[in-house]
């Protein structure tokens, strides 16, 4: 039977490492899609803003 090193709470071995990066990349892609929207959003107002002026 093979575990993870996660499994077995080895954190040197690369295998946590790559994990971890993993989950930094991830955390990354989902920040900048929300930065994304967030901003997207934000023009739609100040264009709404400008319209009704």
């Amino acid at each position: 039977m093979v575990f993870c090193a996660v499994c077995f709470g080895d954190p040197t071995s690369p295998l946590t490492q790559g994990y971890n990066l993993a989950v930094i990349a991830l955390l990354a892609v989902i920040t900048a899609v929300l930065t994304g929207f967030a901003i997207l959003f934000l023009n739609f107002r100040k264009r709404e803003k400008a319209l009704i002026k």
